[in-house]
């Protein structure tokens, strides 16, 4: 009978990691870097859910197991990256777009210039196509907002 229960498929949450280290590990990345949660989700290529549901928990509880591909995929991203990603210089074209299209849906443009932590005059020419090259962690975070903006369409808040 011991051999029996030894042979039994591993149930989906005991293959899952302890949520605390990983916590800690976002958290420290985030603050470190002066940086929003969600721009460590998208450089993590993880869900903006997954890492919400790690650092708030679900329901008033902390959230204790993460699943170990996105534990992995949040341990290659550490401040030091999220710090980087201010002098790394992209194409500026995609990050343009997804601005416009905030700007579009009525976002207040002074609350985008903030979340990417741009001056107006950036935005102004990211937007309007004129830039060719953006910071990496301008594109990481126009990206991110536009995914929050996906998920709930009351972030983030409208123009008066």
């Amino acid at each position: 009978m011991r051999a029996l229960a030894s042979a039994q498929p591993a149930t989906r949450h005991s293959t899952w990691v302890d949520a605390a280290p990983f916590r800690a590990h976002v958290r420290h990345a985030v603050e470190a870097a002066a940086v929003p949660w969600p721009a460590v989700a998208v450089a993590a290529g993880v869900s903006l859910p997954a890492v919400h549901g790690l650092l708030v928990g679900r329901a008033g509880r902390p959230q204790t197991r993460i699943e170990p591909r996105v534990a992995g995929r949040l341990l290659r991203v550490g401040a030091g990256d999220l710090i980087a990603m201010r002098s790394l210089r992209v194409p500026a074209a995609r990050t343009g777009a997804r601005l416009r299209n905030l700007l579009a849906a009525g976002v207040d443009p002074l609350w985008v210039a903030r979340w990417c932590q741009i001056g107006l005059n950036e935005l102004s020419l990211l937007v309007e196509g004129e830039a060719t090259s953006c910071t990496q962690l301008t594109e990481t975070l126009g990206l991110a907002a536009q995914r929050l903006r996906q998920t709930d369409a009351c972030w983030p808040p409208l123009a008066a």
